[in-house]
């Protein structure tokens, strides 16, 4: 799954990735290995937690589930957290990558939000410490589609796709992109009927003639830009989008939304686990969870740093969450389901 680039707090990201990974101790100081997404740690919260520990933290990215499986997968990887999607906590868990955590260690976790204390990977919370929150809508200039469309359905509709033609980007994104589909028709997002998952394809197919792109990366700076009317997109991307341009606007279709809850895990091969936890436990402290929340423009999990955010950006529609059970979050699939779908992704995207 392709994941976005953020906006800000990630030039430590990018600049301890240059570095040598290595695990345990660096002359005198422990080092803690972190594999997470681009820019998804705030080089402040990075430097912060150094000086209070006396320790270095070597930040490498992935830009896919897939990709950060496959490295850590040999058990040889030299990380000592990483942070997956709740689908591939499941796979990380079924491979036995993961190490169980020490709770006691873990004081700051009595913040977690209800919501988010159980996520369907991990219910028990034994393996996965939810970071943060994000929703799959739509972004869409106010005055050039003064009237936008309210589900996923009108994104397949080709009387409506017609005024949209070459305007409207999706997610470049099998699973993503598949379950707006499946929601479309009624269907749940997880789906491993193979005869549900060739019709979302077939859906997809239809639209693509009138697609802009598929568009994982840049689909706020096109929409920003007046280069895209209607943009497919993560959340926390479209944060300082419609901060900057007041003629944006991001609404969830009526169907319901993809809920993301990125979460940490320590893995079984870590070298300084002490430290791992430390840091989780870190995170969650309310002052430090809003200022990852605020730089990263994703929702924070953590209650009491909800209460520490700027009003305005609470007030963002990027941050407003539709009832429960309109939240669905992507489930680890079988490998005989996850061929199906990238089968589908590949018949869509030659199609």
């Amino acid at each position: 799954m392709n994941r976005r680039t953020l906006l800000a707090g990630g030039a430590s990201a990018a600049a301890l990735a240059l570095l040598p990974s290595c695990g345990g101790k660096s002359g005198d100081q422990a080092v803690l290995n972190i594999y997470i997404w681009p820019e998804y740690l705030p080089e402040e919260v990075v430097k912060e937690f150094e000086k209070a520990n006396n320790c270095r933290v070597q930040v490498d990215t992935f830009t896919s589930n897939e990709d950060m499986n496959t490295k850590v997968s040999t058990g040889k990887s030299g990380y000592d957290l990483v942070c997956p999607s709740p689908y591939a906590v499941a796979e990380l868990m079924r491979a036995s990558l993961l190490e169980k955590l020490t709770k006691s260690a873990l004081p700051n976790l009595a913040n977690l939000d209800e919501r988010f204390r159980s996520i369907a990977a991990d219910k028990a919370g034994d393996y996965a410490v939810p970071y943060l929150g994000g929703t799959t809508g739509i972004a869409f200039s106010k005055t050039r589609v003064p009237t936008p469309p309210t589900k996923w359905a009108d994104l397949f509709d080709e009387t409506k796709l017609a005024a949209w033609k070459g305007r409207l980007s999706v997610l470049d994104d099998a699973r993503e992109t598949s379950a707006i589909a499946l929601l479309a028709l009624g269907l749940s997002p997880n789906s491993s009927n193979p005869d549900d998952i060739k019709k979302a394809g077939e859906l997809l197919k239809k639209q693509k003639p009138f697609l802009a792109s598929y568009d994982s990366e840049t689909f706020e700076d096109t929409l920003n830009q007046g280069t895209t009317d209607l943009v497919h997109g993560y959340s926390g991307d479209c944060v300082t989008a419609l901060g900057e341009n007041k003629d944006l606007g991001y609404f969830l279709p009526e169907e319901g939304v993809i809920f993301n809850v990125d979460c940490f895990c320590l893995l079984k091969e870590s070298k300084s686990k002490e430290l791992a936890l430390k840091f989780l436990n870190f995170v969650h402290t309310p002052e430090v969870m809003a200022k990852i929340a605020t730089e990263t423009g994703y929702i924070p999990v953590n209650t009491k740093a909800l209460a520490l955010v700027d009003a305005d950006l609470r007030a963002n529609p990027c941050w407003q969450l539709p009832a429960t059970e309109k939240l669905h979050v992507l489930e680890s699939a079988s490998q005989e389901v996850k061929d199906v779908y990238d089968k589908l992704w590949e018949d869509v995207k030659q199609a």
